[in-house]
């Protein structure tokens, strides 16, 4: 027998076994009575799972109860199975950790198949299948305890892990039905967990609005009476965070957040604005930033009086910004301000969520503020380039200027506001400035001058410190603006008296309070540029006159600006002879080496300029030359020179005053090569040069302007006139050398191409070069003919005139070449001769150019009259007898009497034109040859009389 020690802890528990079995019913460790009583302490020794095994081995064979032996079976496997537990956490390598377990309750229900206590049993096995990853074989066995054993206590866990078996295998109808049971049967932890679940299988069988269900009573369990889950434990926080996002899921499948108010278990609960909040949190994370506004809009929309509603409006206006819309961030932030601002009827009880709003009210007060400043002044500059260009624009400006005034009404809205409810911030000053400021831009002066004077003097801090003068100066500007509303008939009342008292006391205020400004002199002694700044011109110039009349020792600075103010108002009266005398006082009281030197040389030219736009309109060239030459000499180093210089070129060449307006462009050339206006310089001087008859310098400048000139049509154009220089200067060859330069770089234009090889063909004609002239007369009469759509009535005329050319050749050979005997060897000649010029005299007609027509139809006609006269005069035949001289004239009057008709008949083909209103020296001279060669019909006074009458 064993140690006692070792045999008294199963002996212990066979006992309690035992009297489970010694009554008709099953007892419990419940019936037994205790009986407390005082016992020895005794020490057990510490047993290993193979150790304990053993022992309940032993005790079978001491006891023949059968119950008892099945229970101390049971405790066998039981040991296992904790072995297996204990091996496993152990992290020890083994193929399998439970099959032993396995085995030995497999024994206990072959060899106990109807115990009631198998139950367990059930449960164990399919743990230890599942433990073994044989799902199947654990569902098995679960299925056999859920339908055997109903009362199992731990039943719910059971249907639990039967349906999460289902589920993993994505059997989600089984999986239903067994959280469904689990529901049934626990209301604790694991109910939660399975309506989890439950939700879930709805999730994947596509059934959200179940699903929702399941998810509001997982909710319902852990937020009951709670608004957030703060104070959850540990367990609760994940499921419940898990929870709302599975919703999430769900409400994305269905119509989103407007689906929330319509789930029954979510009505009314305190939480629900985690839902919002985790639906819009979901889509954002998804970068779908419109579904996520939706959903953070909905919370508001449902709950607009809701403390949260701000914060959930900060997470629409932080969306719009992430997805990287801030228009809509922007409309957001005034829907903001007006649903949560001092104007609004938003009532806050907690102190976090009051400065929360007053945080964002801050920021977005200022920053739509500033936006709608910027937009005005973006609008007001639309409209500026609108009205420098007013023609047809009428509805553009007044829609440009109805935006500019709404924004700049806006801006003053919004700072007010901002004011308003910040009274004690830091930056009121500059608040207040910036309002000022759009108000006199939006033309509402009032306002704006009461907000300048509380800037300039009476201000909260020190914020718009640097502002103040600023503002005080436009408090002065914001008066007379002000007054200016006033119709003309109401300048002289007393409200527009009043409002002047003020703008004086004003403008006294600025000189004695910011009395080290440089306005400062000018406004408190110098009326006339307070007068000035107003636009009363006239006024200004009455005062400042006055005020250097009446003060000889007046200090120069103050001299200096009298007369400046007297020549701006000079200026912008548009008198600008006076306004130069001013401009030329003020500058001599300036160092000329100095800045203000430069400035008031630039003001001084370009008032000449502006005087000389003036005479140019009364139409005389010659004074508005010399005024703008004017310039060059009293303000050589301005801006102005220049272009008022190049302005007297110009009108020198129309007055054709060619030596005066090439001496300029060679200062211009020479001086200003880096002038924006410089490029233009050898361009009017090479032209000066043309039309002033200089070919030889014309020509220079041209190929200058060809080698240099950075626009390549310019180069084109100008490599075409020097040859054109060179061709009247009579520099034949030159001229040559650049028409071919011309002919071979440039295809196109196509008219100047082929004028290019025209100039060739004269210029080759003018050497005497006839071989060099025909080349380029074939490739006139080439180039038209291949021209197709680039042809043009020059490209015709060109090549008609070519083979007009050709023609001529032909004919003087024809001339050249006499009739000799016999006439059988001469004559084919000199036929060949005037075949080939009438075809090109021909093709010259068939252009259809009435100059080319007319010539050729004479041309062709006097060849075909000399050939019959010729005919007529050679000689005859030597051997002849007088019988046969007489024959042979005859003959020959045979072949000459035809070529006569058809002279007569081109002779009449143009003298036909003249009926129909045409004519030129081709049909006159036909006329002339017809009277010859047909005197009887054209050789008649009446005829005549008729042909002129007809002509008149």
């Amino acid at each position: 027998m064993k140690p006692l020690k070792r045999t008294l802890p199963m002996l212990v528990a066979v006992i309690a076994v035992a009297s489970c079995g010694g009554n008709n019913r099953q007892s419990t460790l419940g019936d037994l009575e205790y009986k407390p009583k005082q016992e020895q302490e005794i020490e057990f020794e510490k047993l290993d799972h193979a150790q304990v095994r053993e022992e309940y081995k032993e005790l079978l064979d001491l006891f023949e109860d059968k119950q008892l032996k099945e229970q101390i079976e049971r405790r066998i496997a039981d040991v296992y199975m904790m072995e297996s537990v204990h091996t496993q956490h152990q992290d020890v390598e083994k193929k399998s950790y439970y099959l032993e377990a396995i085995k030995e309750y497999e024994k206990i229900l072959e060899k106990y198949p109807n115990s009631p206590d198998n139950a367990e049993v059930l449960y164990q096995l399919a743990k230890a299948y599942d433990m073994e990853g044989e799902q199947e074989k654990a569902l098995r066995m679960l299925t056999e305890l859920t339908s055997k054993h109903p009362y199992y206590p731990n039943l719910a866990e059971a249907w639990f892990r039967v349906a999460d078996i289902h589920f993993s295998n994505q059997r989600y109808d089984q999986a239903k039905h067994a959280y469904q049971q689990v529901t049934q049967l626990n209301t604790g932890t694991l109910w939660v967990n399975a309506h989890y679940m439950l939700g879930w299988t709805h999730y994947k069988q596509f059934q959200y609005e179940k699903s929702l269900d399941s998810y509001a009573n997982v909710l319902n369990t852990y937020l009951a009476g709670k608004e957030s889950a703060e104070g959850l434990g540990k367990a609760e926080k994940p499921v419940v965070e898990d929870t709302l996002h599975s919703i999430s899921l769900s409400l994305d499948k269905l119509a989103g957040a407007e689906t929330i108010p319509n789930v029954p278990g979510l009505v009314g609960r305190s939480y629900v604005w985690m839902l919002y909040k985790k639906l819009g949190d979901f889509y954002l994370e998804k970068e779908l930033f419109g579904e996520a506004v939706n959903s953070y809009r909905a919370y508001i929309d449902a709950n607009p009086s809701s403390q949260r509603a701000p914060v959930f409006h900060n997470m629409v206006i932080n969306a719009h910004i992430k997805g990287g819309f801030p228009a809509l961030a922007l409309e957001e932030k005034a829907l903001y301000v007006k649903a949560y601002g001092i104007h609004s009827n938003f009532n806050v009880a907690d102190e976090a969520i009051r400065a929360s709003i007053s945080t964002s009210l801050r920021e977005y007060l200022e920053e739509l503020a500033k936006f709608h400043h910027s937009a005005a002044q973006d609008y007001d500059k639309k409209l500026a380039e609108l009205e420098e260009k007013p023609k047809g624009q009428d509805k553009r400006i007044s829609v440009a200027r109805k935006d500019a005034k709404a924004s700049y009404d806006s801006a003053a809205a919004y700072y007010k506001e901002l004011a308003d409810t910040f009274p004690n911030d830091p930056n009121f000053d500059s608040t207040m400035y910036y309002r000022a400021e759009v108000l006199f831009a939006g033309k509402r002066y009032a306002e704006a001058l009461h907000d300048y004077e509380f800037v300039a003097y009476t201000p909260k801090g020190k914020s718009a410190e640097e502002q103040r003068p600023d503002a005080g100066y436009a408090a002065i500007i914001s008066y007379q603006k002000h007054i200016d509303t006033y119709p003309e008939a109401e300048q002289n009342s007393k409200a527009v008296r009043q409002w002047q008292e003020k703008a004086v006391a004003s403008m006294l205020n600025f000189a004695g309070t910011f009395h080290a400004d440089e306005r400062s002199p000018s406004v408190l002694t110098n009326a006339a540029e307070y007068l000035f700044s107003l636009n009363k011109y006239e006024q200004a110039i009455e005062v400042s006159t006055a005020l250097l009349n009446k003060n000889p020792n007046l200090d120069n600075n103050l001299k200096k600006t009298a007369y400046g103010i007297a020549a701006h108002s000079w200026f912008k009266l548009e008198n600008y002879v006076e306004a130069e005398a001013s401009y030329l006082n003020q500058r001599a009281l300036v160092v000329q080496e100095s800045e203000e030197y430069k400035v008031i040389s630039e003001r001084l030219a370009t008032t000449i300029y502006k005087n000389s736009e003036t005479i140019v309109q009364t139409g005389d060239k010659q004074a508005t030359i010399a005024e703008l030459l004017k310039i060059k000499a009293l303000s050589p180093n301005s801006t102005r020179r220049v272009p008022a210089q190049y302005d007297a070129v110009i009108l020198l060449m129309e007055l054709k005053q060619w030596d005066t307006a090439i001496d300029e462009l060679l200062d211009l050339k020479a001086n200003f090569s880096e002038h924006e206006l410089a490029v233009e310089f050898p361009r009017k001087l090479a032209l000066a040069y043309e039309r002033d008859e200089r070919w030889q310098a014309a020509s220079q400048e041209y190929l200058a302007l060809n080698a240099n000139d950075p626009d390549v049509e310019v180069q084109r154009e100008a490599l075409f006139a020097a040859a054109m220089m060179f061709e009247k200067s009579a520099e034949h060859e030159k001229a040559i050398k650049y028409f071919k330069q011309y002919a071979h770089r440039y295809e196109q234009p196509f008219d100047t191409r082929m004028e290019a090889r025209y100039r060739l063909a004269l210029n080759y004609e003018t050497l005497g070069e006839a071989g060099k002239m025909q080349y380029w007369l074939r490739r006139v009469i080439e180039a038209n003919r291949k021209a197709g759509d680039n042809k043009t009535e020059r490209s015709i005329w060109l090549a008609a005139w070519a083979n007009t050319k050709y023609g001529d050749f032909y004919a003087e050979q024809f001339h050249n070449t006499k009739l000799t005997q016999p006439l059988v060897k001469s004559l084919p000649k000199r036929n060949a001769f005037l075949e080939q010029a009438s075809a090109s005299y021909q093709q010259a007609a068939e252009s259809g150019v009435l100059e080319y027509v007319t010539l050729s139809g004479y041309k062709i006609a006097k060849l075909y009259q000399a050939l019959a006269s010729d005919l007529r005069t050679a000689p005859p035949p030597s051997n002849l007898s007088g019988s046969d001289i007489q024959l042979y004239e005859s003959i020959i009057e045979e072949q000459a009497q035809p070529l006569d008709q058809l002279a007569i008949e081109l002779h009449e083909a143009n003298a036909s034109r003249a009926w129909d209103g045409e004519f030129n020296e081709w049909i006159d001279k036909s006329f002339v040859q017809l009277r010859a060669l047909y005197p009887e019909r054209y050789a008649k006074s009446e005829v005549l009389v008729s042909y002129g009458d007809e002509i008149r």
